[in-house]
């Protein structure tokens, strides 16, 4: 999905391996690598099958996560307040993977946030 709430056909590519990096490199790259929102289409009756395999990982829960100072610009100020990965996924089992799992750890607020629309009906939603 784009930062406007579109989104964007990705055709499938059976010798292609994709792995989403998510909020860790968005938090530890002070925003200037964003998370993915992605959504898998289901295939239509009769097209062959697809598998999709969802796996996180993440360091040990007393892991301290902030934006890195060598990737920070003379001035710039944090986006994000320092946390663990266990206050991570603590927060982050009390939403749906389409909220803003990142929300309780933002320091100022983007006006550039991406809105989040209904998929249409052929996308399958991952909760």
């Amino acid at each position: 999905m784009l930062r406007d709430g579109r989104w964007v056909p990705v055709a499938p590519d059976p010798d292609s391996f994709f792995i989403n990096v998510g909020d860790s490199l968005q938090v530890l790259t002070n925003g200037r690598f964003r998370s993915v929102n992605h959504r898998v289409v289901a295939p239509e009756a009769g097209q062959q099958s697809r598998l999709s395999v969802i796996y996180f990982g993440g360091p040990a829960a007393s892991q301290r996560i902030a934006p890195l100072p060598e990737l920070m610009k003379e001035g710039e100020q944090s986006m994000y307040r320092d946390f663990t990965w266990g206050e991570y996924i603590k927060a982050a089992y009390k939403t749906r993977l389409g909220d803003n799992r990142l929300g309780p750890f933002e320091l100022h607020r983007c006006s550039s946030k991406a809105v989040q629309p209904t998929p249409p009906a052929h996308v399958a939603p991952v909760h």
